[in-house]
């Protein structure tokens, strides 16, 4: 009896698993067919490949797209990088493979976001920088102006203008006042004079005393002025401080050669006789050579009798170029030729900023070229022969 109820346990057990087997069967072999019919079904009609429309006017998009694809905004905003209307980014991807009537939604720019600009003229710097934040706009390129009618370290300009639109974070050049130009005029010269003339002269223009630099100079009385710096006729300012060089005669001075260079003229000019020659009896009437001129230094001696110093005529001009500085206004520059016998202006104009300006120049021994914008000295080149 117990032999029979054992082999009817393994009957029902091994009925189960077949069932199962068969029911596992049937339901992957459904979700083959299943997948089988859907894939068909999803599949007709071929396939398109998403173009790349990042950049493009959506406009052209729209009149040019392929079949079978639809183009939807998906959303818009500022973007200093595209155009307004331009397609900032796209999905799907440029070269994804979709079946026909997909979607392809896109980002389009509204073009660069401007605001306002403020007015900032007459504010000072913390105004200013209050003023541009709020705005969204920072500081660009200073310039600075003298001016008569707005206090130092305030806004003379602007540019872009008051109420003008403009980029957000874009620069505003500036034009900054340092306030009423000073009183200027050209330095007398104090050449020839004492030292002790020199010193009253000075102090009843206005000048403070700098230091006295002496040279030894036999051919000038002791105590001389031979130049001053600044140099004569340089425009300069009352309070300015006015140094001097000074003639020690025979006793050795107490400058040195780089004090010397801060000096235009320290040293006087002296004529170097011609060896006589023989006649020559075909041309008695020939011309005699004119004596060269040497500039005189410490181990020259003055002949007891010299000629007049001549008149150097520069027989060669070279071409000097300038860069006018950057900004965003014209400056007018100026090319100040020095020599031993005096200043001289050789061009005077307005440009523009970065323009290239070539002038002329003399060459002349021992001469010297100054640069000024708009009167103010910045910068000074030696004219080599």
């Amino acid at each position: 009896m117990s032999k029979k109820s054992g082999d009817s346990c393994l009957s029902i057990l091994f009925k189960m698993t077949v069932l199962m087997v068969i029911l596992v069967v049937v339901v992957v072999g459904g979700v083959y067919f299943a997948y089988l019919k859907l894939n068909d079904f999803f599949n007709r009609g071929g396939t398109v490949i998403v173009p790349d429309f990042r950049g493009q006017h959506i406009a052209e998009i729209i009149r040019s797209k392929p079949e079978g694809i639809e183009i939807v905004r998906r959303d818009e905003k500022y973007d200093d990088r595209h155009l307004k209307d331009h397609v900032i980014a796209q999905f799907p991807e440029p070269g994804t493979v979709v079946k026909p009537g997909k979607k392809v939604l896109l980002s389009i720019s509204l073009g660069l976001q401007k605001v306002n600009v403020p007015d900032i003229v007459g504010a000072n710097m913390r105004e200013v920088d209050m003023a541009l934040m709020n705005s969204q706009l920072v500081i660009g390129d200073r310039a600075y102006v003298f001016s008569d009618k707005i206090p130092p370290d305030r806004i003379v300009g602007q540019s872009p203008l008051p109420s003008e639109e403009y980029g957000v974070n874009k620069e505003v050049d500036l034009l900054i006042s340092l306030g009423s130009r000073p009183e200027s005029y050209p330095l007398p010269s104090l050449v020839a004079v004492s030292l002790d003339d020199g010193k009253t002269r000075l102090k009843a223009w206005g000048f403070n005393f700098g230091r006295i630099f002496s040279k030894k100079d036999p051919s000038r009385p002791k105590f001389q002025v031979i130049s001053t710096t600044p140099a004569p006729y340089t425009p300069v300012r009352k309070g300015d401080v006015i140094s001097m060089l000074v003639s020690s005669g025979d006793d050795e001075g107490t400058a040195s050669a780089e004090d010397l260079q801060r000096f235009e003229v320290y040293a006087g000019a002296a004529a170097e006789r011609m060896p006589d020659k023989p006649a020559q009896a075909t041309s008695p009437t020939a011309a005699v050579e004119p004596p060269r001129i040497l500039i005189a230094q410490d181990n020259i001696s003055v002949p007891e009798t010299p000629r007049p110093p001549q008149v150097f005529q520069p027989q060669a001009e070279r071409e000097m170029s300038f860069v006018m500085p950057d900004g965003f206004m014209p400056k007018e520059v100026k090319f100040i030729h020095i020599t031993n016998d005096g200043r001289q202006q050789l061009y005077a104009g307005a440009h523009k900023p970065l323009e290239l300006v070539k002038v002329k120049v003399p060459v002349v021994p021992n001469s010297k070229v100054q640069i000024y914008i708009n009167d103010v000295p910045i910068e000074e080149r030696r004219v080599e022969p």
